[in-house]
């Protein structure tokens, strides 16, 4: 009887330390990308591709977007340059975001969602894409082929890994980045579509700042 009783306390105490550390894994948040390891400078593009793509991240200051711009680039540079976002300063809380050497677009719709969760923030913040897209484009269907269209995530987003899209004549998609739920035609789009609130060129006079 000792014996059982051995066992049933050795059995309770295994399954207390599963559980104790299986609800700190739980908990533990995803920590922000330091590795700053990069390719050879040889392999940086040196010919610009024009393109549209625009980011507008509002309420947020200067150290903070940089930092997760930095963060970002971490974590889609270390073996090709996936990502060289060029920032521009709009306002002491407002900045752009642009492309000089382009980003695909399933790269760039992570970078919206990233902006909206980054890692090591207890905060959102408030981030809307504009582009046109094209034919190889990922997610893209017959109805949004070579439209220009809005990228943001929903005011009431509970999932964390997608982004919505409205095209320029408003038919809305949810683009889902986990198997299965790549892109969703809704009934109605999330947010009408609304038009880029600066033109690409007005930036060029202005000083930025280059990630790689």
């Amino acid at each position: 009887m000792k014996h059982q009783y051995l066992i049933f306390g050795i059995i309770i105490i295994v399954a207390m330390v599963i559980f104790i550390a299986w609800t700190k894994l739980k908990n533990q948040k995803p920590q922000p990308d330091t590795e700053t390891r990069r390719p050879a400078e040889n392999h940086f593009p040196t010919h610009s591709v024009t393109n549209d793509k625009l980011v507008i991240v509002e309420d947020i200051s200067e150290n903070d977007i940089k930092k997760i711009i930095r963060e970002f680039c971490n974590s889609y540079n270390k073996e090709t340059y996936q990502a060289i976002p060029r920032l521009t300063k709009l306002s002491d809380r407002k900045f752009a975001m642009t492309f000089p050497f382009d980003i695909n677009f399933e790269t760039y719709c992570f970078l919206i969602n990233y902006i909206n969760y980054p890692m090591g923030f207890d905060k959102q913040f408030k981030t809307i894409g504009w582009a046109t897209t094209k034919p190889t484009d990922i997610w893209i269907t017959e109805k949004s082929v070579n439209k220009n269209v809005m990228l943001f995530v929903s005011d009431l987003d509970t999932e964390y890994d997608n982004v919505f899209l409205t095209t320029s004549d408003n038919i809305g998609y949810k683009l889902g980045f986990a198997m299965g739920e790549e892109k969703q035609l809704l009934n109605r789009p999330e947010k009408n579509y609304v038009k880029p609130p600066i033109n690409i060129n007005e930036l060029e006079t202005k000083e930025y700042t280059d990630f790689k």
